[in-house]
């Protein structure tokens, strides 16, 4: 079977197509974290947003909770006694956290689910 010029064009195209995906190609242009950093905009956000923030606890007000403060602000956050995981945190020493903006009768909180010690 002979193929013309136009055919074996038309192949090509048919064979790069296949094995190309498609011709569509796609990135993620989304933010690899979160896009809220500073207390400040956590207040102002939407309950369920996530944040990561960096600063430190200034202190323990209650179960759980803590105050917690970077450059323009303070905030609640909620931390687990399983994330702790035996560290050792004072009010000097920096943080970063991830979590969720929440919301109670206290007002707004940062739900933790994940936190480093920076220095």
């Amino acid at each position: 079977m002979q193929f013309n010029t136009l055919g074996k064009i038309t192949l090509a195209v048919a064979f790069l197509t296949a094995f190309s995906g498609g011709g569509v190609q796609a990135q993620f242009a989304g933010s690899a974290g979160a896009g809220v950093t500073t207390v400040q905009e956590a207040r102002g956000a939407r309950v369920g947003d996530r944040v990561e923030l960096t600063g430190s606890i200034k202190q323990e007000v209650g179960r759980a909770q803590y105050l917690f403060r970077d450059k323009t602000g303070e905030i609640r956050v909620r931390i687990e006694k399983e994330f702790w995981r035996g560290r050792e945190v004072t009010t000097k020493t920096e943080l970063k956290l991830r979590g969720r903006v929440q919301s109670d009768v206290r007002g707004r909180f940062i739900d933790t689910y994940y936190f480093q010690i920076v220095n």
